[in-house]
């Protein structure tokens, strides 16, 4: 119960805080990213990705932030093409973050001066991919994924403080997998096993309990707790979600703005895409005082429907 009100005062807060944001509080310098394909630059992922926008892309567009130079040729392992400061890479697990040297190239723009704030959203491809059917999994396996994926965010949140004393982090929660058509269809189609579903439920939380410890534990770590928000919003509206005046499926997956999540089952369309950009806003404004006024939820939709044929966008208005 405590969660569901904390999440209503932080909506009231949210709606707010374009007016509690002065514009005399500094924006952020350059911007830089972790992750994996909730962060990369949805436009260069066809079919599905490619119909909408990403975060990135977001705060980029209606907000200004600087990610650094845009560029349609090879940035580089890890990184394809995109902003030179969002090192997140489509698929990636926090392994391959660490292997691909993610975050050492992002530490390594903090340390050249040309990134303060950086974002690291990472982690939900360890346990995606730990319920592979092919894998062996089991209660004890999922713990061990959940404890070295937060071993592997030490690591990274750890390097990119070291890079600057004056380095900035916002560190995300990973909600949970239940959410997603993709996850439901493999249960459904017995490809997952319910316990073992269960058993990732437990160990994803453990994981984000570490992260939530150590953004408590660092001064300049802050908080965007998605898999609270999350958890609300899916116990609040099991089926529909009404979002500046849109009403978006949350159950059946489609590439139309009418749907929260893209055809491919994985991913969020612009409208969800952006609610994660708002709460990013919010959170560089609340642990730091970083003047990013956040997006109405208006402006979220007529996002989505910018990119969508007049027809399609006509869907989304709620009754």
């Amino acid at each position: 119960m405590w969660a569901v009100v904390r999440s209503m005062s932080l909506s009231v807060a949210v709606s707010a805080m374009p007016r509690l944001v002065r514009p005399d509080l500094p924006g952020p310098g350059g911007v830089g990213a972790i992750g994996d394909s909730y962060t990369d630059e949805y436009r260069f992922y066809e079919p599905d990705r490619a119909s909408a926008l990403g975060w990135v892309e977001i705060l980029a567009l209606a907000r200004g932030l600087d990610f650094g130079p845009f560029s349609l040729e090879d940035l580089g392992p890890p990184r394809h093409r995109g902003f030179a400061h969002n090192w997140a890479r489509s698929g990636a697990t926090s392994d391959d973050a660490i292997a691909e040297g993610q975050h050492t190239g992002l530490a390594g723009q903090v340390a050249e001066g040309k990134v303060d704030l950086c974002y690291v959203f990472l982690g939900g491809n360890d346990f995606i991919e730990a319920l592979d059917p092919d894998r062996p999994c089991s209660a004890s396996s999922l713990a061990r994924v959940a404890a070295n994926a937060a071993g592997n965010l030490r690591t990274i949140v750890g390097t990119l403080l070291d890079a600057s004393p004056t380095a900035r982090i916002i560190l995300a929660t990973v909600p949970g997998l239940r959410g997603l058509p993709e996850i439901r269809d493999r249960v459904a189609a017995g490809l997952i096993d319910p316990a073992m579903l269960d058993a990732c439920s437990v160990a994803l939380r453990r994981f984000n309990a570490a992260l939530r410890a150590l953004a408590r534990a660092e001064p300049r770590v802050g908080l965007a707790d998605l898999e609270l928000e999350a958890r609300v919003a899916e116990a609040l509206f099991p089926r529909f979600i009404a979002v500046g005046g849109a009403r978006l499926d949350r159950l059946s997956p489609g590439n139309a703005p009418g749907h929260l999540f893209l055809a491919d089952g994985r991913h969020i369309g612009t409208v969800g895409q952006g609610l994660i950009a708002q709460r990013f806003a919010r959170a560089a404004f609340v642990h730091f005082r970083i003047g990013i006024p956040p997006l109405s939820h208006r402006e979220i939709v007529a996002l989505a429907g910018s990119l969508a044929p007049p027809a399609e966008a006509e869907l989304v208005q709620a009754p």
